[in-house]
């Protein structure tokens, strides 16, 4: 059973240029009392794996191409991944549900979005 994880404090949010186009980013501080809740192996998807705290620079976008078929980009500190096709089970089975739902942000709502939107930069999103 995956372990709830405290809300980290939100910092500040910025644009994150390792990506193209950029990724909407945040700074996060979690409680320095509840390190041991934070501080794991982190599954990500396709076996992918992140020891140590929870990311203190995160940024997610997820793009639905399909019907079961995503796109996925993710800063976790000064790590970029992408994944061209995930399967919705791939991103539920992973800790990402659990470190969204930390930070207030359901995963079903962001698999749930239409199909085929294309990547915008953040200053063109209508």
């Amino acid at each position: 059973m995956v372990q709830t994880l405290p809300e980290p404090e939100v910092v500040r949010c910025y644009f994150d240029d390792g990506f193209t186009p950029r990724l909407p980013a945040m700074c996060l501080r979690w409680d320095a009392e509840k390190q041991g809740e934070i501080e794991r192996i982190w599954a990500l998807p396709q076996g992918v794996q992140m020891a140590g705290t929870a990311p203190e620079r995160f940024g997610i976008s997820i793009q639905r191409w399909g019907d079961d078929s995503y796109a996925v980009r993710l800063l976790w500190n000064f790590t970029c991944l992408s994944w061209a096709c995930l399967t919705r089970s791939q991103l539920l089975e992973s800790d990402l549900s659990a470190l969204l739902e930390a930070m207030g942000t359901d995963l079903w709502y962001l698999l749930d979005q239409r199909v085929g939107l294309e990547w915008q930069e953040p200053d063109q999103a209508a």
